[in-house]
């Protein structure tokens, strides 16, 4: 800003400068003495504006993450993707979870839009920087949640887990969700905060995100993550949503009803392959 700041400064005089000087010289030798001063506020402008671009340019170099923040989240709108369009009903992806986002680091905000969703990356200074290179627009996208109020997890593990009779509502259509790192009374971790929930289910969680890197599609269309409670090694739903267990295999006592060991047994479809 300081150096925006310095250049209105610079700039406005010399353009007022030149409309007194077009208004008041009317003698035709006036004009040429008007163009060479035209031409010495151009060398002035040439000698100055180089440093504002390489201002600029110092100023974008400080808005970054760390790389394994960036490499996971562009393999994360890779995985988003492979699992859009018909013929992706009830599927499952991997895009690897997330390494810890850091206090004031990197924040992901998710908005629905009318024909997709905008998602936004946040970092920097106090993680309130928007990296304009990882912006993206995914077509044809909502964001939903296994997770709400009106027993969503409970009937998605019983379906999917279990093998029960699938009954709707299994999942959550939200207009706007964010991932970022919280911590504090031994909750440290990625957080997942639903904002149509308000202060809950799930917002009032910690770090809720032990989802071992799955995502779900009901209808090639939504794509739901999973946020997570520690329920340790019990097989637990709720509103908040399932068992980080559920997830996280090191943890799990029945094998069987993790969604790794249902897609190798085959009892759970991939999105791709």
């Amino acid at each position: 800003m300081a150096t925006v700041s310095r250049i209105i400064s610079y700039i406005i005089p010399l353009v007022l400068l030149v409309l007194v000087g077009v208004i008041f010289l009317s003698e035709a030798g006036a004009w040429g003495d008007l163009k060479e001063a035209v031409l010495s506020i151009g060398e002035v402008l040439n000698d100055f504006l180089p440093k504002f671009s390489i201002g600029l340019e110092e100023q974008k170099a400080e808005v970054a993450i760390p790389d394994e923040h960036q490499q996971s989240i562009v393999k994360l709108t890779e995985t988003i993707s492979s699992m859009l369009g018909p013929g992706k009903e009830n599927c499952f992806a991997n895009y690897g979870s997330f390494p810890d986002l850091g206090e004031g680091g990197t924040s992901l905000a998710f908005e629905s839009k009318s024909d997709h969703t905008a998602l936004t990356v946040y970092g920097g200074a106090g993680g309130k920087q928007i990296i304009t290179g990882l912006y993206k627009e995914i077509p044809s996208m909502k964001p939903c949640v296994i997770a709400g109020t009106f027993g969503e997890s409970d009937r998605f593990f019983e379906h999917f887990l279990i093998g029960g009779k699938l009954e709707h509502p299994y999942y959550r259509a939200v207009n706007f969700l964010t991932i970022y790192y919280t911590s504090g009374a031994g909750i440290d971790g990625n957080h997942i905060y639903v904002a149509d929930f308000g202060s809950e289910p799930v917002n009032d969680e910690g770090d809720n995100l032990e989802d071992g890197g799955w995502l779900f599609t009901p209808d090639g269309e939504h794509i739901c993550f999973f946020p997570t409670d520690k329920s340790g090694l019990v097989f637990e739903t709720s509103d908040d949503g399932m068992a980080s267990a559920i997830f996280l295999e090191k943890r799990v006592v029945s094998k069987e009803r993790t969604i790794r060991y249902r897609i190798d047994a085959g009892e759970l479809k991939l999105c791709s392959g």
